[in-house]
């Protein structure tokens, strides 16, 4: 089973911590072992660097890439694709602050909910704390000066 988080970063913070997403994942990783002090702290620079998710627009560009699956189910704020001839299951919770997936089996339901997002907003950033993984949904394109 895996378990993402993914915040959407506000784009100047997008653009200056591109190439050192490992800091950024730090930040993340020191909230899941902090006292409740300093999680307190934590949690406000990530609410900082962070934008709220647009929940409404989440919903209807998920409900509108997937509402022709049967494989897809909603309710509420939770989005659930279960390809069960590819043995993959994906869970997608859309939260104030940031998203929470949980998948299981191959990748390819996560990566279904990963091509809608990154399609949204090219500054979505999943943090996966307990196997330490992080990155980008959307690769950040730097500008090149000549």
């Amino acid at each position: 089973m895996r378990h993402y988080q993914l915040y959407l970063l506000e784009e100047d913070v997008a653009q200056h911590y591109f190439g050192q997403e490992s800091k950024l994942f730090h930040l993340f990783l020191e909230r899941t072992m902090a006292t409740p002090e300093q999680k307190a702290i934590l949690e406000m620079q990530i609410d900082y660097i962070s934008k709220p998710m647009p929940g409404l627009l989440l919903q209807q560009k998920i409900l509108s890439a997937f509402s022709h699956l049967s494989t897809y189910t909603v309710y509420k704020h939770i989005h659930v694709l279960d390809l069960t001839h590819q043995e993959s299951c994906a869970e997608l919770l859309i939260q104030k602050q940031h998203l929470t997936l949980t998948s299981t089996g191959e990748i390819e339901a996560e990566t279904m909910f990963f091509e809608v997002l990154r399609k949204i907003d090219p500054c979505f950033f999943a943090v996966n704390t307990e196997a330490h993984r992080f990155g980008w949904l959307s690769p950040i394109k730097q500008v090149k000066f000549v």
